[in-house]
């Protein structure tokens, strides 16, 4: 094991037990090396990596910039079209990883078939993750039901003061927005397998 990933553990450690970074002194000792001059320069070595962090001037102020990252699962629930909209069926066919940052119980996935939205980036067989607690504004892309039992994906917009669900691909016609058009939720991430 070398200097660094030596120190970078110590640290880790020292800051998952005791809730703060080590000393240069205390990490010297612990990495069994004598002069400070030559940990500080393995720390500076591991900032410019950016495998650390430390706020200036302020001592025991090291943290470590690669955390481990905490996922949860957030249910895939059918398919959703980015075409012409398609019978909705909520039936759960898999999951997929959302940062825990970024997870709340309303989120749900859906998968998208059709390729209305390919000029916004997302593709057929791209998984859509929606936002149920946030409603499409002018400009974003949502998941909308239309006739209860039609889903879709499309930006929301005003043209000449009528909504519309416009899409991202010129072969597709705008579509007015009316009383049988409802708003799911907004897309907030999007998948792909490569």
């Amino acid at each position: 094991m070398n200097k660094q990933t030596e120190i970078l553990e110590y640290i880790n450690k020292k800051i998952s037990s005791e809730g703060y970074s080590p000393s240069v002194r205390e990490i010297g000792k612990a990495v069994n090396l004598k002069s400070t001059s030559s940990v500080q320069y393995h720390l500076d070595n591991l900032i410019k990596k950016g495998l650390l962090s430390k706020k200036a001037n302020l001592s025991r102020s090291l943290s470590n910039n690669k955390r481990n990252k905490t996922f949860l699962s957030v249910p895939i629930i059918g398919e959703i079209s980015a075409g012409s909209p398609l019978l909705a069926e909520e039936n759960k066919i898999g999951e997929i990883p959302v940062v825990e940052e970024r997870y709340n119980k309303d989120l749900f996935a859906l998968k998208v078939k059709g390729d209305s939205m390919i000029d916004a980036g997302i593709y057929d067989d791209d998984i859509v993750v929606v936002d149920k607690n946030i409603e499409p504004k002018n400009g974003d892309i949502g998941a909308f039901m239309i006739n209860d039992t039609e889903a879709t994906v499309k930006y929301l917009d005003t043209i000449s003061g009528k909504k519309y669900l416009i899409p991202a691909n010129k072969n597709y016609e705008n579509f007015e927005v009316n009383e049988n058009t409802q708003p799911v939720g907004k897309v907030v991430s999007l998948f792909r397998d490569i």
